[in-house]
């Protein structure tokens, strides 16, 4: 019954799969949810393609997943992937349903799923992939994912219920203490900046074996870096290690089995380091040859979702996805705003579309930023547009930003009349991964007016 249950689902959900895209709104979880209404196991009786890539963590899936599916298909492959960052049951369910036909037999060569961490311990036994890449552990929104302790039993359950081999970053130390049997590759990066007093916010700040302060041999930001303590607890060795970061050409080296090669950067953000190096990792482990990784991650481009960059004269336009709800992201988006050489207004948006309407969203992530960066220099004007300005505005002043530069806003539409050019030559806008549209019209808008005041200048 149940598996005639499975079929019906997935007739239904391909149909509606098939409606969607002749629509040109084919990036929708709709066809997983309607999967589910016929079976409430339908991921369980799915037929995978012949390799699964699952890429998990709280910061960087969707990056990465993207880097993934886009390597593979200039390799040849057949990818199933959903490439706007769908990483729950229904989203993984509707990239599934991309590689199957009518009568579940595989279509497609690879699978790479983007998995929610905090739901890993039901997805990772019913999908079952090849591979896990994990990015990092973050304390992530108290709604959402509890504690990182919380998290970290759940990913140690779905991995131990499969055979997968992992590609873990070895300069997190949480993630050092999975309890798993799994055969891993660890990666990371080299000691850019000295080890020096760890964020007053950061997730690791105490050894957990004997429960004293950790210490760091080398930091570079949050919790992610080198740690050791007397009572013999270490961070992992990297078999993959980049390091010789030149942000000037974009590039890095890396070192594998004594080997050093050089590889393109995606972005000139430390993170997205670790996000290339993660990505090397697991076509490394896969066999692939350093020239072929080499030619394919030089043709590879960070997903306009996530980071956009685009200028007219002398003034740049920045989109950078900062993940609200997210301390660690938005910290460490904003410490590299404070690096950019520009005079910098900062646009900050990251009210999440689920809380709006409810006024439902958790503001202690707020107070757990580390709002320093947006302190320097460079950073002339903050603009904050929330219904939690008051919130913002109170965390910005804790953390040592002046007053005077936070221009606070309750909605978008108000945004514009605020926006001032002078002294700037960089407008930032940083975004949350649920409201991609609006930033672009925004930064559009603010183009239009900077455009029309040159003119007038001209003129």
């Amino acid at each position: 019954m149940q598996k005639f249950r499975f079929f019906l689902g997935l007739w239904s959900a391909k149909f509606l799969l098939t409606i969607l895209k002749l629509l040109g709104k084919e990036k929708d979880d709709k066809p997983g949810l309607l999967a589910y209404r016929f079976c409430d196991d339908f991921i369980s009786y799915i037929n995978k393609p012949k390799t699964v890539i699952g890429v998990t963590g709280t910061n960087g899936k969707t990056t990465v997943s993207n880097m993934v599916a886009d390597f593979l298909r200039l390799d040849g492959k057949k990818v199933a992937y959903n490439d706007w960052g769908a990483n729950a049951l229904a989203g993984q369910t509707r990239c599934l349903l991309d590689a199957v036909n009518i009568f579940n037999k595989p279509k497609k060569d690879v699978a790479v799923l983007e998995i929610d961490e905090v739901t890993s311990n039901y997805t990772l036994k019913r999908i079952k992939p090849n591979y896990i890449i994990i990015t990092n552990l973050f304390r992530d929104s108290i709604k959402r994912n509890a504690y990182i302790s919380y998290v970290k039993e759940h990913l140690e359950e779905g991995i131990s219920s499969c055979d997968a081999q992992l590609i873990i970053n070895a300069d997190d130390p949480i993630l050092n203490t999975l309890n798993v049997k799994n055969k891993t590759v660890y990666y990371g990066v080299s000691k850019i900046n000295e080890a020096k007093e760890i964020p007053w916010n950061t997730d690791f700040p105490i050894c957990p074996k004997c429960h004293k302060k950790i210490k760091y041999k080398y930091w570079h930001y949050r919790h992610i870096g080198n740690v050791s303590c007397d009572c013999g607890f270490k961070s992992k060795k990297a078999d993959v290690l980049a390091d010789n970061i030149n942000y000037k050409n974009m590039t890095f080296e890396y070192t594998y089995n004594k080997e050093k090669s050089t590889i393109k950067m995606l972005s000139p953000n430390l993170f997205n380091v670790f996000n290339v190096t993660s990505v090397v990792a697991l076509f490394r482990t896969m066999g692939y040859k350093k020239e072929i990784i080499e030619k394919y991650i030089s043709k590879i481009h960070m997903p306009s979702t996530r980071e956009n960059f685009a200028s007219d004269g002398n003034m740049k336009f920045d989109l950078q996805v900062a993940k609200g709800q997210n301390g660690s992201s938005l910290s460490t988006v904003a410490d590299r705003l404070k690096d950019t050489k520009e005079d910098t207004l900062a646009i900050v948006m990251l009210d999440e579309e689920s809380c709006k309407k409810d006024k439902s969203e958790t503001v202690t992530w707020i107070y757990e930023t580390d709002f320093t960066s947006f302190a320097s220099k460079n950073i002339k004007r903050i603009i904050v547009c929330s219904y939690l300005y008051q919130d913002y505005k109170v965390a910005m002043m804790l953390n040592g930003v002046n007053e005077e530069k936070i221009i606070c806003v309750d909605s978008e539409q108000k945004i514009l009349d605020k926006v001032s050019f002078d002294n700037i030559k960089r407008v930032v806008i940083l975004f949350d991964v649920e409201n991609i549209t609006r930033p672009r019209l925004l930064r559009n808008e603010i183009r239009n007016k900077y455009l029309k005041g040159e003119e007038k200048n001209e003129n």
